[in-house]
């Protein structure tokens, strides 16, 4: 049987708050015609100061495909496939790397910055209705909480 603990319902909570904000989410970015991939894709690209990669990560080069495979949990063909659809939109558009030609590196195009900026109103209306109820002081707290969980997942090498 399995029994009642602190730790699972901690994680498991996580989990579901996760599945519900991804949910959240798709509605939001379906409204731009994207998937919630995509929409990921892009605010890597677009540098987003809040995401957790690029915090841990320091990025002064546009990022390469295998790096947001990396950030994103997701093979390098399936961020090949998703890149494909967001060039075909003209979102996304590759350039060579300034030092090594042989790598590619990936930028916004002018209408994913435009598409970003008009979203940007909404996301944020939204993120602060998911964390309404809570105090400033807590949530700088829950952050730290998060960042501490996710780099001990990161270290835990069993």
């Amino acid at each position: 049987m399995i029994e009642k603990r602190l730790e699972t319902s901690i994680l498991l909570g996580i989990y579901e708050a996760a599945i519900k904000l991804v949910s959240k989410n798709v509605e939001f970015v379906q409204k731009a015609g994207l998937s919630n991939q995509q929409w990921i894709i892009l605010i890597h690209l677009a540098k987003d100061p809040n995401l957790p990669y690029l915090i841990r990560e320091k990025h002064d080069k546009p990022m390469m495909a295998s790096e947001l495979a990396l950030s994103l949990g997701v093979t390098r063909a399936n961020i090949t496939n998703l890149l494909s659809v967001l060039m075909d939109k003209k979102l996304v558009k590759q350039i060579e790397d300034k030092d090594d030609r042989r790598i590619k590196r990936l930028t916004l195009t002018p209408k994913a910055e435009k598409m970003i900026s008009e979203m940007s109103p909404e996301r944020m209306k939204s993120n602060e209705m998911h964390l309404k109820g809570f105090t400033k002081v807590e949530k700088e707290q829950f952050l730290v909480l998060i960042q501490k969980i996710t780099q001990n997942i990161i270290n835990d090498k069993s």
